[in-house]
Parts: C-alpha cells; sequence; structure tokens
C-alpha cells in the first residue's frame, strides 16, 4: 500500500512539475480532420502560454515546432479598433511581405490573416490589421497593438509551411488536448450532421435541412427565415438536385466548429461549384450551423492549379524547406521529406537513413549555401530539379550539383531520387 501511495506521488510530482508529460498520447481538440488535398499543416496560438505550435497533418500527435510569440497587451478577444488584443478563431493567411516590402516594425516577414472573418462580422466585432509578423528587437510577452508576433529566426523558419487561403491558424485561449478515441468520436459525430445536411438538401425536405440551422443563424444579409423562403424557391425551382462533398476539414477554436470542404451541386441545366464553409456551435448540445459562406471556383481554377508555373513556387518552398531542415539539424522534418522508395548511390530509404544520422553526428554546424535552382522538366506531379551546392560544417567544404526527382503525394512533395557530383572549383574561376 505505501508503495502505491509512493508511485501516486511520483507520478503527480511529475505531472505538476512537468505539465507537458500529462499530454503524452494526446491530440490538439482543434485540429478534428484533415484532407489529403487540404492543407499539409496547422498552426495554432495558445494565448495564455504565448507559444506557437505548428502541427503536420501526418503527425497531429505531436508539434513540428514551437514557437515563442507575443500576442495583444490586453487578454480577451478583439471586438473593436484600437482594444490591443488579439482576436480568436480559426483564420487563414491572405498575403504575405518581406522585409524590403515591411517597416521596421514588422520585422523581416509578414502574414495577413482574414480578420474580421463572416463570424467575427455577424458578432459586429470590428478592427483590422491583425497580422502574423516578425520582430527586430528582443520579442516581450503580451506585448503587441493585437499581432500576433514572432522573433525573426521564428518566421523565417515558419514562413515554407504557410500556404496562403490554405493553412488555417487557430487561435485560442489555451490549446486543449484529448484522446484519439475522442477526437475521432467526435469528427465522427460532425461528419454524420454534415451528411444528413447534405442529404436533406439534395432530398428537398427544407423541414429536415432547417433543422440543421441556428435561429440566429446568418448568410449574404439573409436571417433564418429568409434563408428558409430562399431554399423553399430554389426546391421548387430545380426538379432534382445532386450535391457531392469532398475534401472536408474540421478545425474548431473553443466553441465553434468551421467544416471547410468543396461543395459541387448539380442540377439540369446549372452546376456549381466552389468552397464552402459551415460554422457551427453546440445549443441546448446539438451542433447548429450559425454562418454559411460560399465562395465559387472560377472556371480556369482546375486548370489554373494544374499548370507547372502553379507548382513552380511549391517545389522553390520544398527546396527552402530541406534544406532549412538539414542546417538546423532537424533530422525528423529532413526524413519525412523523402519518399519511401527513395534511392541514392545504391541506398534506399534506410540505409539513407542511417548514413545521413552518422553525419548528423559528426557534424554539430551545417551550412548549406543553394544557388542556380533550375527546375529542369516539370509535370503535375513530379519534376527533376538541379541546383548548386555549397556545402560547409566545421572545417569541411565542397561544392557540388545537386539532381533531386521529386514526387508529388496530395499536397506533398518528396524526394524520390537524389545524386551529387563535386564542382571543380578551378574551372569556376
Amino acid at each position: 500500500m505505501v508503495n502505491k501511495l509512493l508511485l501516486l506521488g511520483i507520478f503527480f510530482f511529475f505531472q505538476s512539475t512537468f505539465p507537458g508529460m500529462s499530454q503524452a498520447n494526446l491530440v490538439p481538440s482543434s485540429l478534428l480532420k484533415w484532407s489529403d488535398k487540404g492543407a499539409d499543416y496547422a498552426i495554432l496560438v495558445d494565448k495564455s502560454a504565448q507559444k506557437v505550435y505548428l502541427y503536420q497533418r501526418d503527425d497531429p500527435g505531436e508539434p513540428l515546432n514551437i514557437y515563442r510569440c507575443s500576442t495583444g497587451e490586453n487578454s480577451g478577444p478583439k471586438s473593436k479598433k484600437n482594444d490591443r488584443k488579439t482576436p480568436e478563431g480559426i483564420y487563414f493567411f491572405t498575403n504575405t511581405y518581406v522585409k524590403r516590402q515591411l517597416s521596421a516594425e514588422y520585422g523581416v516577414r509578414a502574414f495577413p490573416i482574414d480578420y474580421p472573418n463572416p463570424i467575427d462580422r455577424m458578432a459586429g466585432r470590428g478592427g483590422y490589421g491583425i497580422w502574423l509578423h516578425g520582430k527586430n528587437e528582443p520579442l516581450k510577452p503580451r506585448d503587441t497593438k493585437g499581432c500576433i508576433v514572432l522573433e525573426n529566426r521564428s518566421i523565417n523558419d515558419l514562413a515554407p509551411y504557410i500556404e496562403l487561403n490554405r493553412t488555417p491558424l487557430i487561435v485560442v485561449p489555451k490549446v486543449k488536448f484529448v484522446s484519439p478515441e475522442k477526437l475521432e468520436q467526435e469528427t465522427a459525430k460532425l461528419e454524420s450532421i454534415l451528411d444528413h445536411w447534405r442529404q436533406a438538401w439534395q432530398r428537398k425536405d427544407l423541414a429536415s435541412y432547417m433543422d440543421f440551422y441556428d435561429k440566429n443563424f446568418v448568410a449574404r444579409g439573409m436571417g433564418w427565415h429568409r434563408w428558409k423562403a430562399y431554399k423553399r424557391r430554389l426546391a421548387k425551382k430545380y426538379r432534382k438536385i445532386y450535391i457531392k462533398i469532398n475534401n472536408l476539414q474540421i478545425f474548431r477554436a473553443k466553441d465553434v466548429v468551421l467544416a471547410k470542404f468543396n461543395q459541387s451541386f448539380h442540377t439540369v441545366g446549372f452546376d456549381s461549384n466552389g468552397e464552402k464553409r459551415l460554422y457551427l456551435a453546440k445549443k441546448s448540445n446539438q451542433w447548429k450551423i450559425f454562418g454559411e459562406y460560399f465562395r465559387p471556383y472560377k472556371f480556369s481554377r482546375k486548370a489554373s492549379f494544374q499548370r507547372p508555373e502553379a507548382n513552380s513556387q511549391q517545389i522553390k518552398q520544398f527546396i527552402s524547406m530541406w534544406k532549412m531542415a538539414w542546417e538546423r539539424r532537424d533530422f525528423r522534418t529532413y526524413i519525412g521529406l523523402y519518399d519511401r522508395r527513395f534511392q541514392s548511390n545504391g541506398m534506399d530509404l534506410r540505409a539513407w537513413k542511417r548514413y545521413k544520422a552518422r553525419l548528423n553526428k559528426k557534424h554539430h554546424s551545417v551550412q548549406i549555401g543553394i544557388s542556380d535552382v533550375k527546375i529542369i522538366k516539370q509535370s503535375k506531379n513530379s519534376a527533376y530539379i538541379r541546383f548548386k551546392q555549397n556545402f560547409q560544417a566545421g572545417s569541411y567544404h565542397d561544392l557540388g550539383l545537386k539532381d533531386l526527382f521529386i514526387i508529388r503525394h496530395g499536397r506533398q512533395w518528396k524526394i524520390k531520387k537524389e545524386t551529387w557530383c563535386p564542382i571543380n572549383t578551378r574551372s569556376l574561376l
């Protein structure tokens, strides 16, 4: 009995002393569902801890990186201009700026977000100009006018993981963690609600369809009753309706859930395709839709998305991420950028992993210079890349041509083959 009490005492001591240990095998409650064709990464901001967490779709159990940050001087969610508060909710990045485009207060990089979003506007929240940006001076906690501020080196590290209008930024008072089993149950419940919502509209069962909406619902300037009348007119106009949902993503911030997906609406003589966002909250223990937003795709969307030019920026971001992981000796991220069928000089991925692990132990500091990047051959799902690589590790130095053959898995690029040959430096003089 004494031994059991002693063990319990030790357990609670370590939990209180090292609170991170209690999060073992837990996942953030904000990241309910990822889509294979959605964003590869999500960013969580914990205002209480003054931390930014970067999560990867393939491993939501552990953050890829954690950064110090500073948020608004005043606590609570932003509600009006000049209140020096940081918004709380689910946002997306709308633009990106680099040092030469910025004044000194924004550091080396900045990413504006879409505050106020439709839910903020519905709630009457004001203000604007909320950015995630760097800082040239030492970081102090809770020291901003409302923006989320990182050290310059952190914003540079985070930048390659951000895709405009795709990577979610979830800002909460405190990040909550739950078991994967609980998260799966909650996700399954929400997926079921969304599917029944889709079926009710496809059947034109207006009573069942409107039961999914909160009485305080607002969309496109219409409240619940006007929305019902609008949908009744559409149900009479179209004899049969076919609705398809794909690429579903579900995120949560406090009590609000965002379901974001591609919606295809088809009827005789009319087709509509676009991104739909449904905002849900619990009322009397039932999930209800209280906000809806739809953005139609342009007819050229699919073609423009598949153009090689559209992939070039993604490929350059991938190379930047690969270089950064190598220089930082972030072995897990580095190896995660290689395809499981990888080959190089007779080595498969397992042998390459062992080889690079030995080099990681040997070299305590690595610097890689990359120049003359050329995408030699490119298709929708593969590319050959060649560049000059200048490698420096302690007193060791080499210069060579690096060739990478990369392939796409969903929205992720992976290295399938890698070769290197030295450059005779005398020929460069």
